[in-house]
């Protein structure tokens, strides 16, 4: 039944994670400038390689290799909390993908479009994709023996960006994430690519353990969901 579930909200909202996924990736290549996956060089590479397959093929090709180099960070498998696939494995064998004329519509509007031009751009367009607005969220600064706790959209990004803008500071091993639905969860997850980290981020959902995190400043944001908010007063608590 779990499973049926989440295929089915994979359903719904399949083309704004595919839409989000390839703003993040737009960012973080233009970030390295490789020409690894847009440009020239990138189209003729794919046009020697890709024989009967279409742009959804492409697409999906791109976001395993940006999750293989970014662990957790592009698949639909972290987005859509995915319990039965395997955690190396960004979609899982029941992952269908994008329609091939959605997929090569969504593709030309993409890269006509020049690339988000810092974090907080690139996740305000993350966010857009899926129909949320970000609200803006100060946070104290951070130091390198803070641990947090974050929830809601709004409080996830404005971590990322400071992250992202920060020195000595590791993501993976001071930021602890409860995001349920998969909006929230995306920008989570791509948190990592944004602010480059080597690991996955540490990403619960509101029914899962977390571990002891009375000690973390907590942040979160109005945008949280309920289940979310309750989830960390309760771990505050212990």
């Amino acid at each position: 039944m779990r499973k049926l579930w989440a295929m089915m909200r994979v359903a719904e909202g399949q083309s704004r994670y595919y839409e989000a996924a390839l703003w993040s990736l737009r960012f973080i290549e233009a970030r390295r400038a490789t020409d690894r996956r847009f440009g020239a060089e990138a189209d003729a590479k794919w046009a020697a390689f890709r024989g009967d397959f279409g742009t959804s093929a492409r697409i999906d090709l791109l976001l395993r290799d940006a999750d293989a180099q970014w662990p957790g960070a592009f698949g639909a498998r972290s987005v859509y909390d995915l319990a039965a696939v395997a955690r190396d494995e960004a979609f899982g064998a029941a992952w269908v993908p994008l329609d091939d004329i959605d997929a090569e519509e969504l593709w030309r509007r993409i890269v006509a479009t020049p690339a988000p031009s810092s974090p907080a751009t690139a996740l305000a367009q993350i966010a857009k994709a899926w129909g949320i607005a970000l609200a803006p969220s100060a946070i104290e600064a951070i130091g390198a023996t803070d641990r947090l706790l974050v929830t809601g959209p709004s409080a996830i990004a404005a971590t990322i960006d400071a992250f992202a803008r920060g020195s000595d500071l590791d993501w993976h091993d001071q930021v602890a994430i409860i995001a349920t639905p998969p909006a929230h969860r995306h920008l989570a997850a791509v948190g990592a690519a944004i602010v480059n980290a080597t690991k996955s981020t540490r990403l619960f959902n509101h029914r899962e353990p977390a571990g002891d995190l009375r000690a973390a400043r907590v942040i979160t944001s109005p945008d949280a969901s309920p289940e979310d908010r309750a989830r960390v007063d309760e771990l505050k608590r212990g």
